[in-house]
């Protein structure tokens, strides 16, 4: 008897005996935004008003997918799924918890590697700031979003080779069409698919793992024989991404490809019954030019500096590189143009910062550390490194 979420109304786990036709209830408005988060996934999946966000991106992608929400007028999340445990699909799951965003239920993959107990997975940790419960999936589960229908097609079985190959892979099902969700699958994880599941045809195909040299065999890419395919990749952070082996497949197997990192806010896809619908989508600049002086080891400092502009820092992201650790402005943090702001840790000597970061030595004082500067719309401003 298969497992049937329900995200509809009270978003709760039950068993049914049966399993509801796709095409049972006719959507209306169906659209998939990949968000542009550099290398990482963070994907808004709609149907008729109730949205899900398919992995988090990294942690410093907060403004790009709260941006994104905004754009797309989503105030909620029905759901939060994690495909698997790379930081890059992860990140982003302590600030959803400790957000004020409702959240309907948290899904992960069933099957990983890298940690020993349930406990530390890092969509547990996420659920039990707000004391709720992850629901693990596997090959067989069913989630409901809006009336169609995620399968769960993998994982199938624990790989132990590499976390990417135990990725959450679903194919939603609708009346306006398909769309396949491959998270990082590999060429192993890539064959079990293809040797258990008969029909991969789907409108839309979610490349894999960036569109890397492991992945979307040949037979792959004709067995899925997309519309259109989109990848969510950063060739700066992930040099040889797309595989240009992979884009060619593609486009000889007739669909249309698009890259997240072609525009500054994402791939939008919408259903249409047809032909899906590409936009590609870009953010508004930001009003207020700023960058980062320096970061200072020891005392544990980081400062910087308006240029010009409104110069409102509200929402805006301060990230290390080393330590992974994530600052975000006040709301209402002003600083006029030609002034300077510090940010200063319970490491750093008292009186020398005007904001304080709840951490303890985030300048590493050993290792050469790089702390990047977004915007609140999530677009990186500046960098500066620790000089060492």
């Amino acid at each position: 008897m298969k497992k049937l979420f329900s995200l509809f109304m009270s978003l709760f786990l039950a068993s049914a005996p049966s399993v509801p036709a796709p095409a049972a209830e006719t959507q209306n408005d169906i659209w998939m935004y990949a968000l542009s988060v550099g290398k990482a996934d963070a994907i808004l999946l709609s149907v008729d008003g109730h949205t899900a966000l398919i992995d988090t991106g990294y942690n410093y992608s907060r403004g790009r997918i709260l941006a994104g929400m905004k754009e797309m007028g989503v105030e909620k999340l029905d759901a939060v799924f994690v495909t698997h445990l790379d930081n890059d699909h992860t990140g982003g799951l302590m600030w959803l918890a400790e957000s004020d965003l409702e959240i309907g239920a948290w899904y992960a993959s069933a099957m990983y590697t890298g940690i020993k107990k349930e406990s530390k997975h890092d969509a547990v940790q996420a659920a039990a700031v707000r004391g709720e419960k992850v629901q693990f999936l596997q090959a067989g589960d069913q989630v409901l979003l809006g009336g169609a229908l995620l399968k769960v097609l993998a994982p199938m079985q624990l790989m132990e080779d590499k976390d990417d190959n135990n990725s959450l892979v679903m194919m939603m099902e609708s009346s306006l069409g398909r769309i396949l969700l491959t998270g990082d699958i590999e060429y192993p994880a890539e064959q079990l698919l293809m040797n258990a599941v008969a029909d991969l045809k789907c409108d839309v195909l979610k490349v894999a793992n960036h569109a890397d040299n492991d992945t979307n065999s040949p037979a792959f890419t004709q067995r899925t024989s997309p519309a259109v395919a989109v990848i969510s990749t950063s060739g700066a952070e992930k040099p040889d991404t797309p595989d240009p082996r992979v884009v060619r497949m593609l486009q000889e197997q007739g669909a249309a490809v698009y890259v997240t990192e072609a525009c500054t806010g994402g791939v939008l896809v919408r259903l249409t019954g047809g032909t899906p619908e590409v936009t590609l989508r870009n953010v508004p600049e930001s009003e207020t030019k700023a960058s980062l002086i320096r970061a200072v080891p020891g005392d544990d400092l980081i400062t910087l500096r308006c240029e010009s502009g409104t110069g409102d820092l509200s929402g805006w992201v301060l990230a290390s590189d080393k330590g992974k650790e994530m600052y975000v402005f006040p709301e209402g943090t002003q600083l006029q143009p030609g002034s300077s702001l510090t940010i200063g840790t319970k490491s750093s000597p008292q009186g020398s910062w005007d904001l304080l970061w709840d951490e303890k030595k985030v300048v590493n004082a050993k290792k050469e550390d790089i702390f990047t500067l977004y915007d609140a719309a999530g677009t990186r401003i500046s960098s500066v490194s620790n000089g060492l």
